[in-house]
């Protein structure tokens, strides 16, 4: 009988350990704890029952919150700003201008329930936005120009980039808070050949254009000074006629002997004018 009475107290124990065990872990897990920088999506049977956490909380919800263990599922979103980056993207532009494009954008899930039910996973949600990023980034681009594509790298603009893909990306439950192009280049190959051939005969146009302006306005200032050296000169001649007579006699030499090669030789008397103004009389 003492026997019996032993084996029934450690089936007691044993039960009432399990049963300890379970109640354990039943606590558990209905337990989830929520750190400050993660949003915690609750579905109950697959469907969202409760967000815990979310960006826009009046005060911060971290910290421990109970769930149905077994009938509750959690999915984690961040709750930070995250950044989203599509690179080599093809774009045409107004002008048949091929580029190849990279970009990126700030943006954080403000919609934690029509996030997943839209997107799924965050892997799943990260192609999807992806994609459509891509597809905004042509279309903007396609729009303009290739020099309106390259003030939009320098941040000319770019507002109307990130409304656009703001209001794509809204319909995901998600905000989008900046966008850059980080590279806008041309594509490599034909398009780009051709871009350089195009810009190389446009700057050699330019500066033929520029040296004809040039040459006009030398001509015309060349024009103008001898035209101001011929009035002084005819000031002078009036006012003293042997300086003007000095003068044609020295234009007169100059042609004959100034030229270089010229071999001719002139024998001169002693007193003619011409020395004459040399020695002063």
């Amino acid at each position: 009988m003492g026997t019996d009475f032993t084996a029934l107290g450690a089936r007691r124990r044993l039960v009432a350990g399990l049963g300890g065990a379970a109640v354990a872990a039943l606590v558990v897990a209905s337990v989830i704890a929520v750190p400050p920088d993660r949003t915690a999506l609750v579905l109950r049977l697959g469907q969202p029952v409760r967000v815990i956490n979310g960006w826009n909380a009046p005060e911060a919800q971290a910290g421990l919150a109970l769930r149905v263990p077994i009938v509750d599922q959690v999915v984690w979103l961040d709750r930070r700003l995250l950044t989203l980056t599509v690179d080599n993207t093809a774009v045409t532009t107004a002008d048949a201008q091929a580029l190849s494009v990279d970009a990126f954008a700030a943006w954080r899930v403000t919609d934690p329930v029509r996030f997943h039910a839209a997107l799924g996973t965050p892997d799943q949600a990260n192609a999807a936005l992806r994609g459509i990023f891509a597809s905004v980034v042509r279309q903007q681009l396609g729009q303009g120009t290739l020099a309106d594509a390259q003030g939009l790298a320098r941040g000319s603009g770019k507002d109307a980039l990130r409304a656009a893909l703001d209001r794509e990306w809204a319909g995901y439950g998600a905000t989008v808070t900046d966008v850059h192009l980080s590279r806008v280049a041309l594509a490599d190959g034909a398009p780009q050949d051709a871009a350089l051939a195009r810009m190389t005969a446009q700057a050699q146009a330019d500066a033929a254009a520029i040296g004809e302006e040039g040459h006009r306005n030398a001509a015309l200032i060349r024009a103008e000074a001898e035209a101001r050296a011929l009035q002084i000169l005819s000031a002078s001649f009036g006012k003293d006629p042997q300086f003007h007579e000095f003068y044609r006699a020295m234009q007169s030499y100059d042609v004959t002997f100034a030229h270089k090669g010229n071999h001719t030789t002139i024998v001169l008397s002693p007193d003619n004018a011409y020395l004459r103004q040399f020695r002063g009389k």
